[in-house]
């Protein structure tokens, strides 16, 4: 019987990276080429009283530096899967593959590439596929914004409980006589999967700042993705990263917090199909953890 059994972070290199611009200040004075390579692993178990069941894997890998006539670019790929069950029931179940080029990425102006592919099932996301084009503009000391044209497919796993008209009744009370309408529901839900294809905007303002000579990181992130043809239809996500060394220099706390806000289930009742419940508009993860470099 298992209890608490831990295999965690397994890593390569812990060199940080995100999707969409990794921070390359650091290695622009080495000169020539710099690659990058990280593993993550995680596995955790409990069974007894408690059945619960946690994977989490993970890959980074980045070329930093001059490729031909092109100077100071950056290559990148990022993959992440999650799956956890508990009680045998899907808890978490999502993965994410993203790549992007930079073209003189630790220039004021960067123009880039993007593509990512995902899902997040606990969600109802079945399959994102985002490719697009744009640029990141430095403004002033440790804030930049970045904006890119995105070309999106996605399908939605859901059931809805439709509204099919308004009907009235002929009430009386204390001699007078009046009509109250009511609301009459379609008695069968409407279920399966909805597939779109459509453009999406993304800006990306961003603060980052290194103190107490480096040994403190800020990164605050927030991404605003509306739809092109409907502003209405729209994606918020909040990311805040805080990395403080320790007294040893190659472990280092960290502190996460995201926060993912779906314009599509703000008012509606779209319902999950694996719990029966409405899905919710808003994600939160607070995390804290330490990461170990050698």
């Amino acid at each position: 019987m298992f209890n608490k059994l831990y295999v965690v972070t397994l890593l390569l290199v812990t060199t940080p990276t995100f999707g969409q611009d990794a921070d390359t200040t650091d290695f622009e004075e080495e000169g020539g080429n710099e690659m990058f390579t990280s593993v993550d692993l995680s596995y955790s178990q409990d069974k007894g009283n408690t059945d619960f069941l946690s994977l989490y894997y993970g890959f980074s890998f980045s070329v930093l530096g001059d490729l031909g006539s092109l100077t100071d670019t950056e290559f990148s790929i990022n993959f992440s899967r999650s799956d956890d069950k508990l009680d045998g029931e899907s808890f978490s179940d999502d993965q994410s593959l993203t790549s992007q080029f930079d073209l003189w990425a630790n220039q004021r102006i960067s123009p880039f590439l993007f593509f990512q592919k995902s899902y997040d099932k606990t969600i109802g996301l079945e399959n994102r596929m985002n490719a697009g084009a744009g640029a990141k503009i430095g403004l002033l000391k440790g804030f930049s914004i970045s904006y890119a044209f995105l070309f999106e497919k996605e399908s939605y796993k859901m059931e809805t409980n439709e509204i099919s008209g308004v009907d009235s009744t002929l009430e009386e009370a204390d001699g007078y006589y009046y009509y109250e309408d009511y609301y009459v529901y379609d008695t069968t839900y409407s279920s399966g999967t909805t597939d779109s294809s459509f453009f999406r905007h993304s800006i990306r303002p961003k603060y980052k700042v290194k103190l107490f000579d480096g040994n403190v990181v800020f990164d605050y992130r927030f991404y605003f993705k509306p739809r092109i043809d409907n502003f209405d239809d729209y994606l918020l996500e909040h990311e805040l990263k805080i990395s403080i060394v320790t007294f040893y220099e190659a472990l280092s706390v960290d502190f996460n917090y995201t926060n993912k806000y779906n314009a599509r289930y703000d008012g509606v009742s779209i319902v999950n199909p694996d719990t029966g419940l409405d899905y919710l508009d808003t994600d939160e993860n607070i995390s804290v953890g330490l990461s170990f470099m050698f």
